[in-house]
């Protein structure tokens, strides 16, 4: 029978315990988040752990010693595995064995053939901060740009690692030279409260770092198309917004384009067809556009792209370069006729002006479309009414 006081000693691994269960309950409303998954592994063979260290007497814990530490170690690459999840690197895991081989038989020695508890203890913390750190490194190597909830997992994973590390020397610094007296002693208690107290603080960024994904997800799936996985109408009026109010961007040019006959796409080669078709123009508009330009899915065969720092010159260049890409990719109609997409595109002078530059470029699209489709129709420049065939050469944009 446990005593009372084995009772209370034993409350730290049940409340790491019921953090586990909490985490699990995360993990299983959004599966996608592995790392939380990792972490309640990670708490609970720590708690299970802490829990023999607390009741056992030492006698017990010296035959164990191997068990006990393979879930202490076993412990530390959960919760280092669920940082690198998190940080989307990876966590060495023939490194994070090599100490964990190397640990255990400093465990064995010095719990069989040479009884030694500093010694053990001491190969423990030393064992496990290594595999802590191995992830720490390679998300410091590779210099990735956190937000402030990241950076936070990041420095309070340094810390814990780094008192992992000193956990022996905090021992000795206390005076506790005969560690039979560990389990009872204060800095026992001390060490399940600081453990405890780590818990928690990952606990609860690694929650809110859950719920913000969920946040980011949702508002990615409320911002873009889901066919073409590009930004839709109001997500580009937001973005576009933002990038007009800084007078550095101009000249800024926007292109309104469609495909050529998709509604003959869709009835001969069905519907299917006529989604991958949408799904190449898109990923061809991107292909030729800068990582700070907007593409956008108007609706229907429908594209609407915003570029920065671009003349109408600049603007048609690259209207007739994603037509010549588009029109030599045969991979979703092989068989089928060339793609061709026709352009309108018109300047963009302040915030207030967006709308009517939008305006005018549909304007311009169906002139293009009326004359003959696969052409580039720029803003101020004068065409006949008259069917043409093929797509004017961009010598004769205005200057």
């Amino acid at each position: 029978m446990f005593a009372n006081s084995d009772y209370l000693i034993l409350m730290p691994s049940l409340a790491m315990l019921a953090l586990a269960s909490v985490l699990i309950l995360a993990w299983l409303i959004q599966r996608s988040q592995s790392f939380l998954l990792w972490q309640s592994c990670a708490y609970s063979l720590t708690a299970l752990s802490l829990g023999a260290q607390s009741i056992f007497p030492l006698e017990v814990l010296n035959h164990y010693a191997l068990v006990i530490g393979c879930f202490y170690l076993l412990g530390a690459w959960c919760l280092a595995n669920s940082w690198a999840e998190r940080w989307k690197v990876s966590a060495q895991r023939n490194a994070a064995l090599i100490i964990a081989i190397v640990t255990l038989a400093n465990l064995h020695y010095f719990s069989s053939i040479e009884q030694n508890v500093w010694a053990r203890v001491s190969s423990f913390s030393i064992g496990s901060g290594l595999v802590l750190l191995l992830p720490i490194l390679k998300v410091r190597a590779k210099k990735t740009s956190f937000d402030w909830l990241d950076r936070s997992l990041l420095w309070l994973s340094i810390i814990f690692t780094a008192y992992t590390f000193t956990r022996p020397v905090l021992i000795w610094l206390l005076g506790y030279t005969d560690l039979r007296s560990l389990p009872k002693s204060p800095y026992w208690l001390l060490t399940l409260m600081s453990v405890l107290s780590f818990s928690i603080l990952f606990t609860v960024v690694m929650i809110f770092i859950a719920i913000n994904e969920i946040i980011c997800k949702l508002r990615e799936e409320r911002d873009h198309d889901a066919l073409t996985k590009i930004l839709n109408r109001r997500a580009f009026q937001e973005h576009a917004q933002k990038r007009l109010a800084d007078r550095r961007l101009y000249p800024i040019s926007v292109l309104s384009c469609d495909m050529d006959h998709f509604k003959r796409i869709n009835d001969t080669w069905g519907h299917e067809r006529g989604d991958q078709v949408l799904q190449l123009a898109s990923a061809t508009l991107q292909k030729n556009v800068r990582e700070h330009d907007l593409v956008a899915r108007f609706g229907g065969e429908e594209f609407v792209l915003l570029l920065i720092d671009t003349t109408l010159r600049d603007a048609e260049l690259i209207a007739l370069r994603i037509q010549r890409d588009l029109g030599s990719n045969n991979t979703v109609l092989p068989s089928g006729p060339k793609l061709t997409m026709s352009f309108g595109i018109s300047p963009v002078t302040n915030p207030l002006q967006l709308e009517q530059a939008i305006k005018e470029a549909d304007q311009l699209l169906y002139q293009a479309k009326n004359a003959g489709r696969d052409r580039v129709h720029v803003s101020g420049v004068t065409y006949p009414d008259i069917f043409i065939d093929s797509p004017r050469q961009p010598d004769a944009v205005a200057a």
